[in-house]
């Protein structure tokens, strides 16, 4: 009987502490930041940004800034009607490479306000 009970205040002590482990330790999350943005958007004028590069910045929603995560939005829009794919690289056509290009002066005017706003 005293063995019963032992093992069963140790086994519940040991998932007490596993479940107290799993509450505080979490996994780690990818955020995506206004700077990414910008090399990404820069890569994809150049010709240099590659489709998986693109489809993972298009597919992630970006939760902790909805300007960006609009941002994002406009930028799988324009993917859809406005982008093709050459030898695994991003390439847009006239009319979408003025849009990066716009959406490129919004990320930097967005950077240029945090760091103002850092200082």
């Amino acid at each position: 009987m005293t063995n019963y009970l032992l093992t069963l205040v140790l086994t519940f002590a040991t998932i007490l502490v596993a479940l107290l482990i799993f509450r505080y330790i979490r996994p780690p999350t990818y955020q995506i930041e206004a700077t990414n943005i910008k090399r990404l958007l820069e890569s994809a004028l150049n010709g240099t940004a590659t489709t998986v590069d693109w489809d993972v910045f298009t597919g992630m929603p970006i939760r902790q800034d909805p300007e960006l995560d609009q941002i994002r939005c406009k930028c799988a829009m324009l993917a859809s009607a406005e982008m093709s794919e050459r030898r695994g690289l991003v390439v847009f056509t006239e009319y979408g490479q003025r849009e990066i290009t716009d959406l490129l002066q919004q990320i930097k005017q967005k950077i240029q306000i945090s760091e103002t706003n850092h200082d």
